[in-house]
């Protein structure tokens, strides 16, 4: 069996970055992925990234608008079990609508793709940077420092695509799972603006007294954190190179200071968790000021060494797929080279999640346009199987009757089981009576922690092992992060649990993986963004790496360790089997530098690159300065350059020679690029958007603040669940993202705000069945915690100390 999907067909009809993103998910672990695309030549970015996006695919060059085509298209999705598509209000035209689909094929799940969903902004164009225009968020990017000048930064890393290709993956697998039991199809709605909020909730948040765990203030200079005693980000060193450090973990920042030379006037933080107690203003001064200084006084390779001998997390932030040649990737083998018939070879990585008992094959190179046509025509004319009656049970939620176990701490392993929880899913998260480390900051714990039930036990006792023995039972998925070994030390290896429950998913997300010389180090983000070269992607070519970039491996390991367990669910529905499954943070970077790759020497091929002064990727992709602001273009092929070029009143400029094609644009992109420029410079941004908008020519105005600050107060937004609204959370009033995971007929669920300590331990227990006496004793004895109540020792102990 070549992977957990092995058996799914889908359909990919759709032409943007997301559609390629989640179809190279779903083919990479075994779907058969059939592409649709247009006859004849349609350059665009994703047609820049086909050697990977495309990989592992079929492929067939179809004309919708004619017959023969159409029915071809028809035949195919009569075998199907998925359809992408991205047609918007066009979809009907086709008979890719859905009551019409679920009129013809009614167990056919589709996804469509959009820009905006059920938004107010639906009727704006669907293409990723001038979403990111309109939504503020290469003005977020300048308010973070990510810039090397002033002013809106286009975003150098395709976050939204990404972002939006995972939700729609976890969505379509969350559907197939609901029509195993109601035995019908749906659709999944994915939109970009969703995928912007599934990667914003760890920084965005409303709270009625401002909490947070990042100074945005100050977040321009580098000094996010502000008082917190934490760093994360990423410095120059004596030969020139860069690294990132995170001081996170019991002790860390301590341990930091004192590598630094340091320590001295550095405080050291005794039972509780350093974050829990501010810098004073002497130690800030050092944090913020005094430590850049510092690592400008070795080469990077003694600085890793000496923090990786201090359990301290510290890794090179290198440029796009050089990371390939790191030992840690050697020793997992997770690097496949394939032929290329402009570069000879290219070098990219394997398939992003480990799945023991039904492993990935090594994908196919992309295919040519239309390779795969001869075949996949004939396939359509066969006779289609006879449809059967839906047949099943109603459903509420797609996920509705799976448990899911979450051992993990901080963020990444947690997001992921939020979105299970989302989707349906009872999630448990179990807890040491030390609380999760990330406990003490507000807004990334509710992100990550919403919706869940939590039961606090001491591990090391026999009482409290047990108690997880009688919960694993009852699971159908564990998720934790642990790292490599302390799992089976405490009894939590996949070895131990399978013995209790043969068919369990169990999704282990460590930082690099299991084994391997980087295993036991320690991962946190943004370090393996830099690693897998986001930053170098974020910063423009010629330029050093970027402080920052919107989208993170927190953020993408989660969405891909949703996606991991979902195809585990799947494979089990399929097969009756559970297995163990791995998805570490490493593999997540990777797969979202997915659109880069190695050439035949080993030098980093970019698929697409942001120009030095971070405006975009080519003269018709990018930002452009007017007199008044900033305005956003997204104009691919020749049809939209010359409806760009009439509205400008620059009619020769389509006729002439230099510009005629796309590739005579590309090859004389600095001389199209200084004709436009002056056309901006010379109006207002209104006046601009307004000739451009009314001759069909996509674009935005570049919106020069941040837009979520007041998408928390849109009554659309806490309408349709983007937001909710607690006034019980564990840190009082707040508003937070809410759903980005949209299915027609068995939707995700609003639940409460992340729980207490120990706040279900009572409920779960005795669910367990055990009685009242004997939950009590547990509490009494220091096993269990219970949320508002302490053991007689723990109350003697603290009335000591008070």
């Amino acid at each position: 069996m070549a992977g957990p999907l092995d058996g799914l067909t889908v359909i990919d009809a759709t032409r943007g970055m997301p559609g390629a993103v989640a179809g190279l998910l779903l083919a990479d672990h075994g779907a058969r992925v059939i592409r649709v695309e247009t006859p004849g030549d349609a350059p665009d970015l994703r047609a820049h990234a086909r050697r990977s996006w495309e990989r592992g695919k079929l492929s067939i060059a179809l004309d919708l608008d004619d017959a023969a085509d159409l029915r071809v298209l028809d035949g195919m999705l009569a075998r199907a079990d998925v359809l992408f598509e991205d047609y918007g209000a066009a979809a009907a035209r086709y008979g890719l609508d859905r009551d019409t689909l679920e009129r013809r094929l009614p167990a056919l799940v589709s996804c469509a793709f959009t820009g905006y969903g059920d938004a107010p902004m639906a009727g704006r164009p669907a293409v990723d940077c001038l979403v990111a225009a309109r939504l503020g968020l290469m003005a977020e990017g300048a308010e973070m420092g990510y810039g090397f000048r002033e002013g809106p930064l286009f975003p150098g890393h395709p976050h939204i695509a990404y972002g939006t290709g995972f939700i729609a993956a976890m969505g379509v697998l969350a559907a197939l799972r609901a029509r195993r039991i109601t035995g019908r199809g749906q659709q999944v709605a994915a939109s970009m603006l969703d995928g912007v909020l599934a990667q914003s909730p760890m920084n965005w948040w409303w709270h009625e007294k401002g909490f947070s765990y990042i100074d945005r203030k100050a977040a321009s200079s580098g000094d996010k954190f502000g008082y917190r005693r934490l760093i994360t980000r990423t410095y120059q060193c004596a030969d020139g190179t860069y690294l990132q450090i995170h001081t996170g973990g019991p002790g860390g920042f301590k341990r930091t200071m004192d590598i630094l030379g340091l320590g001295e006037k550095i405080r050291e933080i005794k039972g509780q968790p350093e974050m829990a107690v501010p810098l004073d203003e002497e130690e800030y001064q050092i944090a913020r000021f005094q430590v850049e200084d510092v690592f400008r006084t070795r080469d990077r390779d003694d600085w890793i060494r000496m923090f990786h001998e201090a359990d301290l997390a510290a890794l090179p932030v290198l440029e796009p797929a050089q990371v390939l040649k790191d030992e840690q990737l050697a020793a997992r083998d997770h690097r496949v080279t394939l032929p290329d018939p402009e570069l000879g070879q290219v070098s990219m990585a394997a398939p992003a999640v480990i799945y023991a008992g039904s492993p990935a094959a090594t994908p196919a190179p992309a295919p040519s346009r239309d390779q795969h046509g001869a075949m996949l025509r004939r396939w359509a004319a066969e006779d289609a199987p006879a449809a059967a009656a839906p047949a099943g049970r109603p459903l509420g939620a797609a996920l509705e009757g799976i448990r899911v176990l979450d051992f993990s701490s901080f963020f990444a392993t947690a997001y992921g089981s939020k979105f299970l929880s989302d989707l349906g899913a009872d999630v448990i998260k179990v807890e040491t009576p030390a609380a999760d480390q990330m406990r003490p900051l507000p807004n990334p714990f509710e992100a990550c922690q919403r919706g869940k039930r939590t039961i606090a036990v001491d591990l090391k006792s026999p009482e409290g092992r047990q108690i997880v023995r009688d919960l694993v039972a009852t699971a159908d998925v564990v998720m934790h992060n642990l790292r490599p070994g302390k799992a089976e030390k405490i009894g939590l290896g996949y070895d131990d649990l399978k013995a209790i429950k043969p068919d369990l998913v169990y999704c282990y997300l460590p930082g690099y993986g299991s084994r391997g010389p980087k295993a036991k180090l320690k991962s946190f983000a943004p370090l393996l963004s830099g690693f897998t070269g986001v930053l170098f992607e974020n910063g423009g070519e010629g330029n050093g790496p970027a402080k920052g970039a919107l989208g993170n491996e927190d953020y993408y390991n989660g969405l891909l360790g949703a996606n991991a367990a979902l195809m585990g669910l799947e494979h089990r529905g399929r097969t009756g089997e559970g297995q163990y499954v791995e998805c570490p943070q490493l593999h997540s970077s990777l797969f979202v530098t997915s659109e880069h790759c190695l050439d035949a020497d080993g030098n980093t091929h970019y698929a697409f690159r942001l120009d030095k002064d971070q405006t975009g990727f080519g003269p018709l992709y990018r930002i452009y300065r007017a007199s008044d602001g900033w305005l956003c273009l997204a104009v691919v092929g020749d049809a939209a350059f010359s409806r760009l070029a009439g509205a400008m009143g620059l009619a020769d400029l389509a006729a002439d020679p230099r510009f005629a094609t796309e590739k005579a644009r590309q090859e004389n992109a600095p001389a199209l690029a200084e004709a436009l420029e002056g056309w901006f410079a010379a109006r207002g941004s209104l006046d601009a958007f307004r000739a451009l908008d009314g001759a069909g020519v996509p674009c935005e105005i570049v919106r020069e603040a941040t837009w979520l600050d007041d998408f928390f107060w849109e009554d659309w937004a806490v309408q349709s669940d983007r937001v909710f609204v607690h006034g019980n959370s564990p840190w009082g009033r707040c508003r937070e993202i809410g759903i980005v995971t949209r299915l027609s007929d068995t939707p995700a669920r609003r639940r409460g705000p992340a729980p207490l300590l120990g706040g279900q331990s009572r409920e779960i227990l005795t669910e367990l069945g055990y009685d009242a006496a004997r939950i009590d004793g547990l509490v009494a004895g220091g096993q269990v915690i219970a949320a508002g109540e302490k053991a007689p020792e723990r109350r003697a102990a603290q009335e000591a100390a008070e």
